[in-house]
């Protein structure tokens, strides 16, 4: 079972593991939310992580 971020601006980034989920929540940030480059650690991405069913 892997995790999942439903953001703000809709979109909802899946991974199946921890390492993997973050890269694409960084890819995501850098395409769509510019703003927040390098503000968020890893901790805040995992934090915000649910189940995915």
């Amino acid at each position: 079972m892997g995790k999942r971020i439903d953001c703000e601006c809709g979109e909802v980034v899946k991974a199946e593991t921890d390492d993997e989920l973050v890269a694409k929540v960084e890819q995501h940030v850098s395409a769509a939310h510019p703003e927040l480059v390098g503000k968020m650690t890893r901790e805040d991405v995992l934090g915000m992580a649910v189940e995915d069913d």
